[in-house]
């Protein structure tokens, strides 16, 4: 069953009893809310008194924003489902509550965060809350080493193996940010006037050995349950709280490849604040307190490999920061914080210093060793 604003009411008839906030007399009012590109997103309040309201995420059996013509697979709130749970139980109060889910029509019931806003939005802004940034970085280690390959027993790790072997989003995650920007793929696009610097990166053959070493990581490390879609589009700001949503991409993966993200786009909004320092400073100390809170917050069962397993993690965190970068700059997904930007030269000058950071962070990522030394790189 496909859902929209005319299908809704008779669904919510149906799913009163499942869903526990209405009554069967209430007036509901239901609108159309977000903007995102694979599902369609609701808010159903009681007419009466708005407070009282709930979020329904709907998965179409297509990508949204194609149409149809795109099929894609509705499991993808099933991982979601789970993702929440996992976030709920080891992490409570960092996403939104869970109060219904129904696989078969593809629907989540959850927690209205309605007055939150969009960590994105804040960043463009110049609003850079470090305490947000902790927040997410603690959320991360906690719930990183709670499912982490090497702190559980065998039966655990392989149930979380098929409770998040989410093949088909994260093949679609491989080739949107691995494969096709570096290729003549109909889905690019970029502002007029990038041509030498793409041609530039698509034909250097170091990079682009890099980049096939980290897709192969990215396809095949199995380390712990890893959000797989954690930018600052996917954190909502109430209340100095961060709440993580978004996670239809969620696997069990490489961690690196949410701090990568997550950090990935604190650069770019850096980049363009190229005329408030004030800001990118703040935006630095961010990402560094987020590596401090994700160290505090990862724990192994043998103390002793702490050191060596968050080394490894970094390492591979700064390479998919640098491919997340470029990806948002050439590829099919790009950020309002750079997009936004309408002196065109200024956005060419942005752009080319965040290709090039990007480039460097991809071919030294195995020697950039700490935060500090890859926050040296920037200007």
């Amino acid at each position: 069953m496909e859902l929209d604003l005319a299908t809704l009411p008779d669904y919510l008839r149906q799913r009163r009893a499942e869903i526990r906030m209405f009554e069967s007399e209430t007036e509901l009012r239901i609108e159309e809310i977000g903007d995102g590109n694979l599902n369609t997103v609701y808010r159903v309040s009681d007419a009466a008194q708005s407070t009282r309201s709930v979020i329904l995420k709907h998965a179409p059996p297509y990508i949204k924003i194609l149409g149809p013509e795109y099929p894609l697979s509705i499991e993808r709130l099933t991982y979601e489902s789970r993702a929440l749970d996992i976030y709920n139980q080891f992490a409570s109060g960092s996403a939104p509550e869970l109060y219904y889910f129904d696989a078969e029509t593809a629907v989540i019931a959850m927690e209205d965060l309605r007055d939150a806003q969009v960590l994105r939005a804040d960043l463009i802004a110049g609003k850079v809350d470090t305490g947000i940034a902790e927040q997410i970085g603690r959320f991360m280690g906690t719930i990183h080493s709670r499912t982490y390959v090497e702190n559980l027993d065998s039966t655990s790790v392989q149930q979380y193996r098929q409770q998040f072997a989410n093949t088909t989003m994260q093949s679609i995650t491989a080739d949107y940010v691995f494969t096709f920007p570096y290729t003549e793929h109909e889905t690019n696009f970029w502002t007029p006037g990038l041509e030498i610097d793409i041609q530039r990166l698509k034909t250097d053959t170091d990079f682009l050995q890099h980049t096939g070493d980290l897709k192969q990581i990215f396809l095949t490390a199995q380390q712990a349950v890893t959000h797989g879609d954690l930018h600052t589009g996917s954190v909502l700001v109430q209340n100095n709280t961060a709440k993580v949503i978004d996670a239809e991409f969620a696997f069990y993966g490489p961690v690196g490849f949410d701090l990568g993200l997550y950090w990935a786009n604190y650069l770019l909004s850096y980049f363009s604040h190229q005329d408030t320092p004030d800001v990118q400073a703040a935006l630095k100390t961010a990402i560094a307190k987020t590596w401090h809170a994700y160290t505090l917050g990862f724990r192994t069962v043998d103390g002793t490999l702490k050191a060596q397993t968050l080394q490894h993690i970094f390492h591979e965190a700064v390479g998919f920061t640098g491919l997340e970068m470029l990806r948002r700059l050439i590829g099919a997904a790009h950020v309002r914080d750079i997009e936004g930007i309408a002196d065109i030269p200024k956005k060419l000058s942005v752009e080319r210093a965040a290709l090039q950071f990007g480039l460097t962070l991809v071919k030294q990522y195995q020697s950039l060793r700490d935060v500090p030394a890859v926050l040296a790189l920037l200007f």
